[in-house]
């Protein structure tokens, strides 16, 4: 597309006419990508499957049945459909294996499980028995139940089975729980590791195994402890007995942590190693290890070892142990647990997300996960998810300092869920405080049975939720009554169901059905003057006022300013001047990639009476409340729009009072230039130059109220003959940003993206 484009010298707008396009991206980060790893993810399930025989087995060397298990495991975590040939094939012959070993039963009965959990209740009910035989008096496990020397090898894959058998609904032997919980507890050596076996020294795979099996014994044991569940509350909320031991064992793996080499085992099992870091960092919400984002170096490791055919090690065990760690920890992010304190204060309910996530990833069919952030860590980290929950009996102590920074986190787009854990007064009370300190032009108001949080994916009775709304969304969602021990203990009659499903309506909030970021991805925040005061996080979810989307959906960071290129601003003004803080963001991306416009990703929030206001020719101004210009930012502006400048303005949530507050200032700005809608023959709806945007769809608020509007609304004013101000009283940003939640009073994102984008092109080629 040839494009007119505009420079702004000194403060003239001088037209250019060269075509311009857009200037080749910088070279990529040495970081490891979304996208590597899914192309990694694929090349290794070609491969296993070019290894599968005729008969629908794997080659073995060790056990019988063992290979075939593990690749059929591999392949439907990287994603393989269960009624593909290469599984169905496979099935046969897992169907036909017996009881004898326990590697390639625990894998049997994961296989099953991940399959049809129902269909093969029987199976696994039997290999699970067969499994709890095979403990010996220690509590652990060696190969088989004639063995006598237990090892932690075995002892993982045990329990791996008996956990994805519990899950599946069988009923296990509580003594068997607390038989392994013993036995793993009292081989753990004084350093905090585990090793193969008990003259050995500590060493990392068997330290992870360690690590995971008292994650996965504490989720039966700690969760059995903790009830009953009666009048709001769990009378031993927060009673684990693993702590002590699962935290030595985690600082192990902090102070030990290697991507590309099994610790202290002089690189052998390092495949192996990963297959188990991959276990301790999903059951834990663990995003680091000490100072090691283990998911991150993990990948960028593997990406770099796989072979040209596909392989890791040319070998199907590896390639196995490397599918299950790329495919498994590539879980996009949807909420974080915020520790919000050193003891464990913050975490009475361990397992509640690790649970509710479970349930949304079957009623959605999309497997999803969850994360702990710390908070000192970096706002860009706490941003690497949409959804950030707190939970607790007492609420923390904070300080500005501490408040402002939860304001900022809700103030660049993300949603606070805060919990009164087993309806603790001193929480709730705590909570009210704070709110009333860190938002006070946010009232905290209760959520009526209209509220979309009790629709949006379930229908739910009234909860008692309170909220605050920001952005024109409810942003900050408390509950006074309990809801994570209900979570947490899963099977309270009637009750958990109930919790479930309004925790997934929650979530679903939350995201405004916008698709959940890459796991690897990066945030890029702004500061007052719109530069970046962050470096890119080492996995941060999405870019604020810098950065943006591939064409694959990945988010990366901002893109460097090119010679000439187009810097979008953000008016800053008193009051709520940024509702949708990826508008811009969303834009330009958009721009780039389907215009070829030579655009910057980061753009700039900007004050009227700035001097550098020159810099940015196109400026947006969106808002949702009152707002009043002052006679100083009122001159500026008429004398941008004078020199040749343009304004985008974005009613965001709803006809009032935006809208008649910024018609009112129109008429004190250009009193002989009167706010008038465009004609549909405009070349804005035309999209000459852009987009064909005559017909579009707008979100259900707006389809409520007016169900026969299909076409755009725009308003504008002319200065000197051109059209220089462009006004949609229908909200752009929640489209821009790929939210459709309720409140959002505007169109449906991909009409709001080519409509955007046409006024952009509109105001540089006129």
């Amino acid at each position: 597309m040839t494009l007119l484009r505009a420079r702004w010298t000194g403060c003239l707008l001088v037209p250019l006419i060269p075509i311009v396009l857009m200037a080749a991206p910088a070279p990529a980060r040495a970081e490891v990508t979304g996208e590597q790893v899914k192309r990694a993810i694929r090349k290794g399930v070609d491969y296993l499957k070019s290894r599968q025989g005729a008969d629908g087995r794997w080659p073995f060397r060790y056990y019988v049945g063992g290979e075939t298990c593990l690749a059929t495991l591999a392949l439907l975590q990287a994603g393989e459909s269960v009624d593909s040939r290469a599984i169905s094939n496979a099935l046969q012959h897992i169907l036909s294996l017996e009881n004898a070993n326990v590697y390639v039963t625990s894998l049997k009965i994961q296989v099953l499980a991940h399959i049809d959990p129902q269909k093969y209740y029987e199976q696994i009910s039997d290999a699970a028995q067969w499994l709890a035989g095979a403990q010996d008096v220690q509590g652990l496990w060696t190969y088989d139940q004639r063995g006598k020397r237990f090892d932690h090898s075995n002892s993982q894959f045990a329990l791996l089975g008996l956990h994805a058998a519990a899950q599946a609904g069988v009923k296990i032997n509580p003594g068997v729980w607390r038989k392994a919980l013993q036995g793993v507890t009292e081989t753990q050596k004084e350093d905090g590791g585990w090793t193969y076996q008990t003259r050995d020294t500590s060493y990392g795979s068997m330290t992870a195994a360690g690590v995971a099996d008292l994650l996965i014994l504490g989720s039966r044991i700690g969760v059995a402890r903790e009830g009953p569940f009666e009048n709001g509350q769990a009378p031993r909320c927060g009673s684990y007995r693993t702590n002590r031991a699962l935290a030595a064992g985690l600082a192990w793996l902090a102070r030990n942590f290697e991507a590309g080499s099994n610790p202290r085992r002089r690189g052998q099992h390092t495949y192996y190693w990963l297959y188990s870091v991959e276990r301790c960092g999903m059951l834990s919400g663990q995003r680091y290890f000490g100072r090691h984002d283990w998911y991150r170096e993990g990948a960028e490791f593997l990406v770099k070892a796989q072979q040209s055919d596909g392989s890791w090690s040319h070998d199907t065990v590896d390639t196995c142990f490397a599918l299950l760690f790329l495919a498994k920890g590539h879980k996009p992010v949807l909420i974080q647990k915020l520790q919000w304190s050193d003891d464990d204060a913050w975490n009475p309910d361990r397992h509640d997300l690790e649970n509710l996530l479970g349930y949304i990833g079957d009623k959605f069919g999309q497997p999803v996960t969850w994360q702990t952030v710390h908070f000192d860590a970096p706002l860009e980290d706490w941003l690497a998810a949409p959804l950030l929950y707190m939970q607790g009996h007492k609420f923390p102590a904070w300080n500005a300092e501490q408040r402002e920074k939860l304001r900022r986190f809700v103030a660049n787009g993300g949603t606070l869920l805060a919990e009164a854990c087993c309806g603790r007064e001193e929480f709730r009370t705590g909570f009210m405080q704070f709110a009333a300190e860190t938002f006070p032009e946010f009232p905290l108001h209760e959520l009526g049975p209209g509220h979309a949080v009790y629709r949006v994916a379930n229908d739910c009775e009234p909860y008692g939720l309170m909220g605050m709304d920001v952005a024109c969304r409810t942003s900050v969602i408390f509950s006074p009554r309990d809801m994570s021990c209900l979570w947490e203990q899963a099977k309270v009659p009637k009750s958990s169901e109930e919790a479930f499903k309004l925790g997934m309506n929650i979530a679903a909030y939350a995201t405004g059905r916008r698709p959940l970021l890459d796991r690897l991805s990066v945030v890029i925040l702004p500061d007052e003057n719109g530069e970046a005061d962050g470096q890119a996080s080492a996995g941060g979810a999405e870019a604020d006022a810098g950065g943006g989307e591939t064409e694959r959906g990945e988010r990366r960071g901002p893109q460097p300013p090119e010679r000439d290129a187009l810097r979008l601003g953000q008016l800053v003004y008193e009051g709520d001047w940024r509702p949708f803080p990826r508008a811009l963001v969303e834009l330009a991306e958009f721009l780039r990639r389907q215009t070829n416009l030579d655009v910057i990703t980061q753009y700039r929030p900007i004050r009227l009476t700035d001097p550098a206001l020159y810099t940015c020719p196109i400026l947006y101004l969106a808002g949702r409340f009152d707002f009043e210009l002052t006679e100083a930012e009122r001159d500026a502006l008429l004398a941008h729009l004078k020199r040749g400048g343009f304004l985008l303005v974005d009613n965001c949530c709803g006809p009032e009072p935006f809208d008649s507050s910024f018609r009112t200032a129109c008429k004190k700005l250009w009193p002989e230039s009167p706010l008038e809608p465009l004609p549909p023959d405009h070349p804005i709806f035309t999209g000459k130059p852009g987009f064909d945007v005559t017909t579009v769809h707008y979100g259900p608020d707006v389809q409520k109220v007016h169900s026969e509007l299909k076409t755009p609304q725009l308003w504008g004013v002319e200065i000197d003959g051109r059209l220089a101000v462009v006004y949609s009283p229908y909200a752009l940003g929640c489209g821009l940003e790929g939210q459709e939640f309720e409140g959002c009073w505007g169109l449906r994102a991909e009409d709001a993206r080519r409509l955007a984008a046409n006024i952009v092109l509109y105001a540089l080629t006129h």
